[in-house]
């Protein structure tokens, strides 16, 4: 760590030495990516870690691990989003339900409460942050959620499909609770 604050050459090169196949193996078998696409995630990480690592401090190794797969999984997610669900892959929905939907199709789906329980069960330390968590809890679900995702640039098609919602109004929608939000982050400043 020392090498890269110190803008070292031989601090990148300890860094991919050490993480550099560990974050291939990962990229390739647990989120099925290409070689070229996983060395482009990969050295996407590794360059924002160089530019960011000076500004954090760590307990011990196992927190400085920790923080690079955050990172990595992050660039992972971003991957994602951009460039498997716009194109090349179509999205699988499953009702849930459903009378159909058996408990083994189940089973595999995160179930909604333990998705927003993740979501709640992480700190957050900026009073920003906590503020636009206050008020985004204040506003109806639906509000809230149409919010989130277009926030995760999800086209409103694809809310559309997530929500089980038409499509016709969604951006009215979308708009309308964005001034609902900002009225609310407003009353909290006064």
């Amino acid at each position: 760590m020392q090498l890269i604050i110190n803008q070292d050459p031989k601090g990148l090169e300890e860094l991919y030495d050490t993480y550099g196949k560990k974050f291939y193996t990962y990229c390739v078998h647990n989120w099925h990516l290409s070689e070229d696409e996983s060395w482009e995630v990969i050295y996407k990480t590794l360059e924002t870690l160089i530019l960011k690592l000076a500004h954090y401090e760590f307990e011990s190794k196992q927190h400085f691990d920790n923080f690079l797969y955050k990172v990595l999984t992050n660039f992972l997610r971003q991957y994602f989003r951009k460039n498997r669900c716009n194109s090349e892959h179509e999205l699988a929905y499953v009702d849930l339900m459903g009378e159909e939907a058996d408990s083994s199709e189940i089973n595999k789906h995160i179930n909604q409460l333990s998705f927003t329980d993740y979501y709640k069960s992480e700190f957050i330390d900026s009073p920003e942050l906590l503020h636009l968590n206050e008020a985004l809890e204040t506003l109806d679900p639906l509000d809230k959620d149409i919010l989130l995702l277009r926030a995760q640039n999800y086209s409103y098609d694809e809310i559309s499909a997530f929500l089980g919602v038409e499509n016709k109004q969604l951006k009215v929608t979308h708009h309308r609770a964005k001034k609902k939000l900002i009225d609310k982050l407003i009353e909290k400043q006064l």
